[in-house]
């Protein structure tokens, strides 16, 4: 397959590696280009990969620091995540206070990467991308494998990181919810890149909605012919709602890169989601839902990047899936209910 499509925001391994670069000459304390593994993997199999681990062990682009989307999240059963779901997005203060600790400002500039195979990072970067904390043109998400990044020069750091190295913090131990972050969020916790049940259910009931849900399950997961890999959960699909499997939207030869954006375009609106342009009826608004919001967040950076909608029309199911099918109360069509 050809290469992945760029855009501003979708940058090559090449363009990573002249940003890399350009670091050992800047010795000030001026902005600073910081590279960001955003690696994760679901947790699932017999003898699952663990983004966190696999960054300890190394090899890593030199410098990086680790954005652990299971860390810095609301922790399950406090009062910003009382359904007890995973990696939700961070409150404002949380983020802010992980940003110091990495010791990043708000005038860097952030290239999100993956280690190879990884086709589920695009969460640390819309995360990154979404707090309010950066200018989204100052976050970067790399199209390109860490065995790209080495055959075209790219330096590698390997071994094994030490247990107090200063990048392998947990959110739980820094006490951040008595501390004052050195810049803030400018969106505060008021933002609408993220929707909530209520939200969701409110547009599957009504009729003529002028907002369209899609979901990135895999088909069988969505029309309920696949079980769920998480217990308990229901299968089948919101109803209204169409269905972009997030691995169809991925270079088959390499996740860490989308398929060229003329591709993804073509693949979102043959879905259902039309060019605006095309008529004025047309849905404007995008709700991303997936099975825990990680692979939710594939398609919301796609919308965006193919030019299909603008980043203020597309929001995140955060609670997705797994809130969905696992409370007996929300409408869902199951397999040979159409």
């Amino acid at each position: 397959m050809t290469s992945s499509s760029t855009t501003p925001n979708l940058v090559t391994i090449q363009q990573a590696n002249e940003a890399h670069n350009k670091n050992k000459n800047n010795d000030d304390d001026g902005p600073k280009n910081i590279f960001i593994d955003g690696s994760w993997h679901m947790p699932v199999g017999s003898t699952p990969r663990n983004g966190r681990s696999e960054y300890i062990s190394g090899p890593r682009i030199p410098g990086a620091c680790y954005f652990d989307i299971d860390d810095v999240a609301p922790v399950p059963g406090s009062a910003s995540n009382p359904n007890k779901l995973p990696h939700m997005k961070p409150t404002s203060q949380l983020f802010a206070c992980a940003m110091d600790q990495m010791g990043i400002s708000p005038d860097d500039t952030l290239y999100v990467y993956a280690t190879n195979g990884c086709g589920f990072y695009h969460r640390a970067y819309w995360t990154l991308s979404s707090c309010g904390y950066h200018d989204p043109e100052k976050v970067k998400l790399v199209q390109g494998s860490l065995d790209e990044w080495k055959e075209c020069g790219g330096e590698l750091e390997h071994g094994e990181l030490n247990e107090d190295d200063e990048r392998l913090f947990r959110m739980g131990d820094l006490n951040w919810k008595n501390k004052s972050p050195k810049y803030k969020c400018w969106k505060g916790d008021n933002d609408d890149s993220v929707a909530d049940m209520e939200q969701v259910l409110a547009v599957v009931k009504e009729e003529g909605s002028e907002t369209i849900i899609v979901d990135a399950r895999s088909s069988g997961r969505f029309y309920g012919t696949a079980p769920e890999p998480r217990p308990g959960l229901r299968g089948g699909r919101m109803p209204g709602a169409i269905n972009v499997p997030f691995i169809s939207l991925l270079d088959s030869d390499d996740l860490t890169k989308f398929r060229p954006m003329e591709e993804v375009k073509d693949i979102f609106v043959k879905a259902g989601i039309v060019p605006l342009e095309e008529g004025s009826s047309v849905p404007r608004k995008v709700i991303c839902s997936c099975g825990s919001g990680v692979t939710a967040a594939a398609l919301a950076v796609a919308l965006e990047e193919c030019g299909l909608r603008k980043k203020e029309d597309i929001t995140i199911y955060d609670g997705s899936w797994i809130e969905w099918g696992g409370n007996d109360d929300t409408p869902i069509i199951g397999a040979n209910e159409d």
